[in-house]
């Protein structure tokens, strides 16, 4: 259990890296830093469904799918609350 939960954090922070490195990048276009967390989250419910409905009951391919699932969800998670900050930051920011 130790491992699972690691490895979510190993993929949570990747996934803050990415969008804190987009946020500073793309400073302009400020939609852009939300992408890795949309993608994610649609990589999610992808693998979920092909876990759950498509072909269900093949074992341990099912299993697979729904961690990749859980780990997607994770990252999108991370993500999305890391691109809120930035945007908060940059609107307090802009407010002085």
């Amino acid at each position: 259990m130790d491992r699972l939960i690691l490895m979510i954090l190993v993929v949570g922070l990747v996934s803050i890296g990415i969008t804190v490195l987009l946020g500073k990048v793309a400073s302009r276009i400020k939609s852009l830093k939300y992408l890795p967390g949309a993608l994610c989250l649609c990589l999610s419910i992808y693998y979920y469904y092909l876990a759950r409905f498509v072909r269900a009951g093949e074992g341990f391919e099912d299993l697979g799918k729904f961690i990749l699932a859980v780990f997607l969800f994770a990252a999108a998670f991370f993500g999305i609350i890391t691109a809120l900050i930035i945007e908060y930051r940059d609107r307090s920011k802009g407010d002085r």
